[in-house]
């Protein structure tokens, strides 16, 4: 009995399209395979990139942390310094309030001679209007100072004139008192300027 032609090629055939099975289902699996490695890598990856950038950015908060505690402490002892400064001119400036009248109005004529009255202290108007330009103190005439030929009411006496050499009222006292307010004004602007540059010199 004779085969069919057909079912001569059917076995071929049939092989033929189990292989092409078997290799479109390996196929396949090497691709999920590969897929599922590629992805779990990719995931493995970023997940440790992100615990990396997680721990550079915690580490950064802390030393931005530290650094600003750090600031906080140097500018709290710059401020105690300054402040420390500040109680020392009020108390000089009380000292020396106290013994203003005491050394401008008597004086002993030899060491171990009773105090007496201290001779009377002149001060000129062109004395007084010279030691506040040296300072560099814009302030008005004093009224035994003023002259009267000027449209100024507040006007210094010319150099040279005769008004400078008039008495102008002020006394040793007050002389003193004046360097001492000065002297205290100086000193705070040290003492800032102290804290200031110190606080600069730690933070560079």
């Amino acid at each position: 009995m004779a085969v069919p032609s057909w079912l001569r090629w059917a076995g071929p055939l049939v092989l033929v399209g189990l292989f092409l099975a078997a290799i479109v289902t390996l196929g396949k699996s090497q691709y999920d395979l590969g897929y599922a490695t590629a992805k779990a890598e990719g995931d493995k990856a970023l997940a440790e990139l992100r615990e990396q950038h997680a721990k550079e950015s915690t580490k950064a908060a802390q030393d931005n942390l530290l650094e600003y505690r750090q600031q906080v402490t140097r500018a709290n002892q710059a401020e105690e310094r300054f402040l420390g400064a500040q109680d020392q001119i009020a108390t000089l400036t009380k000292q020396l309030s106290e013994r203003i009248a005491h050394v401008s109005t008597q004086y002993r004529p030899a060491p171990g001679a009773a105090p007496v009255p201290a001779p009377r202290f002149v001060v000129t108007c062109g004395w007084l209007r010279d030691y506040n330009l040296a300072l560099g103190a814009d302030l008005p005439a004093p009224a035994a100072c003023r002259s009267a030929a000027s449209p100024e009411a507040t006007a210094w006496a010319a150099p040279g004139s005769d008004a400078e050499l008039l008495e102008s009222g002020v006394s040793a006292a007050d002389i003193l008192a004046h360097a001492r307010d000065y002297g205290a004004w100086a000193l705070a602007n040290l003492a800032q300027l102290n804290a200031l540059l110190d606080l600069h010199k730690e933070t560079h």
